[in-house]
């Protein structure tokens, strides 16, 4: 790495746009440099030297964004990956940070609880397209309908 005027710049963008946060993530940073109009070897160079000073960790990035997504935000593993990768994380810290996360079964039961708690009956159909459109398989999805009608309902 090459200290030069366009260096300096860029990383003080850098450290301008991620503040005293610590939580953005490389993918996000970059896109930030980009619209600055910092050319793409510099923004490289800025992301690894601020990676190697412990000032972006896209693992920490990841788990903060994985916060959001409790109770009635619950997502699947898999829906989590894209998520992640929505928000600005390298694909190999994406899949292992959604692999640590819970079960998928043990979240979609988390799901289904917290969005009817206190319903006297639900639907089926309402349960297999909430779990559906939050990525979780459709037979982990019958298995856990049955489930929580037993447990919960």
């Amino acid at each position: 790495m090459i200290e030069s005027p366009e260096f300096n710049r860029a990383r003080e963008t850098a450290v301008a746009y991620i503040g005293i946060d610590h939580s953005k993530s490389s993918g996000k940073v970059r896109d930030n440099l980009r619209k600055k109009g910092v050319c793409d070897d510099i923004a490289e160079e800025v992301i690894e030297y601020l990676k190697s000073i412990d000032y972006i960790d896209d693992r920490r990035a990841a788990r903060r964004v994985a916060r959001r997504y409790r109770g009635r935000r619950l997502r699947s593993r898999r829906a989590m990956v894209y998520v992640f990768l929505q928000n600005g994380i390298e694909g190999e810290i994406a899949e292992s940070e959604a692999n640590s996360l819970p079960d998928d079964r043990e979240t979609a039961l988390e799901l289904c609880d917290a969005t009817f708690a206190g319903q006297k009956k639900v639907e089926d159909i309402e349960l297999m397209k909430l779990l559906t459109r939050r990525g979780y398989h459709a037979g982990l999805a019958r298995d856990v309908i049955r489930e929580f009608k037993k447990t919960f309902l």
